[in-house]
């Protein structure tokens, strides 16, 4: 078994530079379950489904929509984004994982749960913690203990199961801020997988101090040099073209067989930027092409398989001691 020292982005180095984990990805070639296809990458699109241009704020856990004097939480465009990336997905037969934040879950839902129940209908929900909090408090100044994590994210799957009525095994941390204590406290809870990670292996692992699988957030060199990352805003702001980046993910299916490239952005992008400034009609036209050129390209590069995270999991898991099984979150 190999072991690999693991970085975490954002996180306290004290607490994680070195920790090293179990490198037994769940992508093994024949698992008695699921044969992995010679030179197969599979792509998992997920969204952060969270307040319009959302930031934390000095002295508060919760996070505030930009300009954070206001003091006010928006999900107008983050509802427009939902919708149109969602009837995008529709069209491509594309399956997503939805990481929710509950209490955008909640706003969403205020005229009726059915409709966003509908709208998401298909696609994985996973938690994106309560109110986006600032769980290492690098930008609040408010540390958040464990004891106070255990009671923020169990409300948060509470709120999530009672609107979505479906099961969530997947987290992602508010600015993918995340250290050893609040992993291990994932996997008390319950969840299968984090994917909070910034990492340049796309190769999925198990953490055996924490007891669930990493799905790492991308950030990696394609041959030509040029950086790509599972977030897609560099895409938005016109820092690389669609046709690099597909060719970008593409050119990982010979050297990471069976591996999982996750894509990533927030429903918002759509229409307003990081400041909050609304964007014209043209440039969120542009935005919605850039992202279906990326999705379409990708879909029709061979090699390529769209997956839910979870469906990922459920594909690969070996069933063997020690890997963790698809099971309901403890809230």
């Amino acid at each position: 078994m190999r072991r690999k020292p693991l970085f975490l982005c954002q996180a306290d180095n004290k607490l994680t530079k070195y920790d090293y984990f179990s490198y037994n990805p769940p992508l093994i070639a024949n698992t008695g379950e699921l044969t992995v296809r010679e030179g197969q990458l599979f792509v998992a699109f997920s969204l952060d489904v969270d307040p319009d241009s959302n930031k934390a704020v000095k002295g508060r856990v919760d996070s505030l929509s930009y300009p954070p004097e206001k003091g006010l939480v928006r999900v107008d465009a983050a509802y427009r984004g939902l919708k149109e990336t969602l009837q995008l997905l529709e069209y491509l037969d594309i399956p997503a994982t939805l990481f929710f934040e509950a209490r955008t879950a909640q706003l969403l839902a205020e005229e009726g749960p059915e409709d966003i129940r509908s709208l998401t209908n298909g696609h994985e929900i996973g938690c994106h913690s309560h109110r986006h909090e600032d769980f290492l408090g690098a930008a609040s100044g408010i540390p958040i203990s464990k004891a106070q994590a255990r009671e923020i994210i169990c409300e948060s799957i509470d709120i999530l199961n009672d609107i979505f009525h479906k099961k969530v095994i997947g987290f992602r941390a508010p600015y993918l801020r995340i250290n050893r204590e609040l992993l291990s406290l994932l996997g008390e809870l319950g969840f299968a997988y984090d994917s909070s990670i910034i990492n340049d292996c796309i190769r999925p692992f198990y953490m055996n101090t924490a007891r669930l699988w990493e799905f790492t957030v991308a950030s990696l060199r394609t041959d030509s040099g040029r950086r790509i990352t599972s977030y897609l805003h560099p895409l938005f702001q016109g820092k690389i073209d669609t046709k690099e980046y597909v060719w970008g993910v593409g050119s990982q299916v010979q050297r990471i067989k069976g591996g999982l490239f996750i894509l990533a952005f927030h429903p918002w992008e759509l229409f307003i930027d990081h400041s909050g400034k609304a964007l014209n009609a043209e440039n969120s036209r542009q935005r919605l092409e850039k992202l279906t050129d990326v999705l379409q390209g990708l879909k029709a590069t061979s090699g390529l398989e769209f997956v839910r995270l979870e469906q990922y999991l459920e594909m690969h898991n070996s069933g063997k001691s020690g890997h963790p099984q698809i099971h309901e979150v403890r809230a």
